[in-house]
């Protein structure tokens, strides 16, 4: 396939406390089968060659499996491609004199660390409430990557998708209800101090690179019913 030229425009902040601006670079060479990652990378190699500092972003496995990467392409989580990590997100959309605005995903508890580079300590936070390998667990078991993406997209920051995948693979994990009362209700208290409510838009499952389904955000409110009744919940599920 040919070639085309981009014009992108990519956020740069040399630190969480100094403010940021955008910078425009022009990539003459893109071309459809280049994923986000890699259009970045070629503005880097453009960058070094002019003896100039490269754009810092969160870089992985690049199989969309990590959840490490994660850019906001064109006001979108991860790109404009559903369901697919920005190490997947590919340009094919675009044409040649196309414009493509890219930026750190956009959360208050995804803070910036540096350029496209954020801060996720706050998915580990809520992830350590439930015990951190427990969690891992229960996240991989759920398909969840952790990479912040349902979060970004929430106009309220909400992290519900995230900790409802949680919530609903920890059940199994528990050895009896009370253990599972308990850690679900340090998950909840944790995701509250962090995150925002959930918009009941459903954005998250839109970007989500793991296709996780809208009913797991229904395992928030199970698990707050069953700790504020728990004589009922233990004649339930």
């Amino acid at each position: 396939m040919s070639t085309f030229s981009l014009t992108v425009d990519v956020w740069r902040q040399a630190s969480p406390d100094e403010p940021g601006r955008f910078a425009t670079h022009v990539v003459p060479d893109a071309d459809p089968d280049m994923t986000v990652l890699e259009l970045l990378d070629r503005i880097n190699a453009q960058r070094e060659a002019a003896g100039e500092e490269p754009i810092a972003f969160d870089d992985g496995c690049r199989e969309g499996v990590c959840g490490k990467c994660g850019v906001t392409v064109d006001g979108v989580a991860h790109g404009p491609e559903r369901n697919a990590a920005s190490c997947m997100q590919h340009l094919g959309a675009y044409r040649d004199g196309d414009r493509v605005r890219i930026e750190p995903l956009q959360a208050a508890s995804l803070p910036v660390k540096q350029d496209l580079s954020v801060d996720k300590k706050a998915l580990r936070r809520v992830a350590k409430a439930a015990k951190f390998p427990v969690a891992m667990k229960a996240l991989a078991n759920g398909g969840c990557i952790s990479c912040g993406a349902c979060i970004s997209s929430c106009p309220n920051g909400s992290g519900q998708l995230f900790v409802g995948t949680m919530l609903r693979e920890l059940p199994p994990l528990a050895t009896n209800d009370a253990e599972r009362r308990e850690r679900s209700a340090k998950v909840l208290a944790a995701a509250e101090d962090e995150f925002g409510p959930c918009s009941l838009l459903g954005d998250c499952v839109e970007v989500c690179p793991a296709g996780l389904p809208v009913e797991n955000l229904s395992a928030v409110a199970r698990e707050n019913l069953r700790n504020r009744f728990p004589r009922r919940a233990a004649d339930g599920d």
